[in-house]
């Protein structure tokens, strides 16, 4: 019996405040053709009793609960991806929202586009309450307009150096946002690298870049909710994990980078570093700040990091918390 056309997967810790909406909008899919499978990190509140509802009602649901905590959403994620049967694999996280139409909408992409390993699209950031507050990939059309191909009605396929982009600029993809063809990749490119605990999505999506094509639809076919608990709301476990990407794709993608590239990459991991050693700076962390301002400092030499260097030990001039160290 063939399996379903789409696996959505989904991970779960404690997220009984917005996980009803979340899986109300998979159920209001207007392509029907989908499996939902659903990875409990041994949640403490009312998050299993809530999964094993939908499950009774809807076969469509598969379940799966994690015997022990493992407290990172790259392990869940794979646990996940042991399981899915469909022909295109998508993620939504517990507490964001996909549009009507995200799931029929991002097939008919992959479907008419097929050398692209996957498919991805714009994505709303609401607060708390589900209200606007912007695009996610507003003014990426323009700035990646190098290493995008126009196909009409909005539509593009990403060039195949555009792994570049993601590199020197930013990843373009959302983890809500994309949604991947496994047959058109690799063998065993579709996975999760543990080694992250925020960047694990990130390192993903430009493996993807560097496997093949994409298409990109310039329209919002998902939510993603802005809130206390986003697990990216802890800007130091984010910087390390940033720096610790960005170092390990630098010797990744080297061997496919001219001189300026590489030169932009360097200044980019220079960038991150700097502004690294700012925050732990402002927040006392001393030590950690001068390191930082010296590792910027082998990325790319700027008098402005070295003076940081000294810098690093004393306290900050009063208003100047939270702004860049210049």
């Amino acid at each position: 019996m063939p399996g379903p056309l789409v696996s959505v997967v989904i991970g779960c810790y404690n997220s009984q405040t917005y996980l009803r909406q979340t899986l109300d909008s998979v159920c209001s899919q207007s392509l029907a053709d989908f499996e939902v499978v659903i990875v409990d990190d041994c949640s403490t509140d009312s998050t299993p009793s809530i999964l094993a509802e939908y499950a009774a009602r809807d076969p469509r649901f598969v379940v799966i609960q994690h015997e022990t905590n493992q407290g990172r959403p790259a392990i869940t994620k794979m646990t996940a991806l042991k399981h899915v049967q469909g022909k295109y694999v998508c993620f939504l996280d517990h507490d964001d929202l996909f549009h009507p139409d995200k799931l029929r909408s991002t097939v008919e992409l992959l479907e008419k586009h097929t050398s692209c390993v996957a498919a991805f699209h714009d994505v709303e950031l609401i607060n708390a309450n589900g209200g606007h507050l912007s695009h996610y990939l507003e003014g990426f059309v323009e700035e990646a307009a190098n290493y995008l191909v126009g196909k009409g009605d909005g539509e593009y396929v990403t060039s195949p150096d555009f792994f570049k982009f993601q590199s020197i600029h930013y990843a373009a993809i959302h983890t809500i946002s994309v949604m991947i063809c496994p047959e058109r990749l690799p063998p065993g490119l579709l996975s999760y690298d543990a080694q992250y605990k925020v960047c694990d999505d990130t390192d993903l999506w430009i493996r993807l870049g560097l496997s093949g094509c994409m298409a990109y639809r310039d329209s919002v076919l998902a939510y993603y909710r802005q809130h206390e608990s986003n697990i990216t709301r802890d800007q130091s476990k984010l910087d390390r994990d940033a720096i610790r990407l960005m170092k390990n794709n630098y010797k990744r993608v080297m061997p496919r980078f001219n001189a300026a590239e590489s030169r932009s990459l360097r200044q980019r991991i220079a960038n991150t570093l700097a502004d690294h050693g700012w925050r732990c700076r402002c927040s006392g962390r001393h030590r950690e700040a001068s390191l930082a301002y010296l590792e910027a400092l082998r990325w790319e030499f700027r008098t402005a990091n070295a003076i940081n260097v000294i810098k690093a030990f004393l306290p900050t001039r009063h208003g100047n918390k939270g702004l860049p160290n210049l």
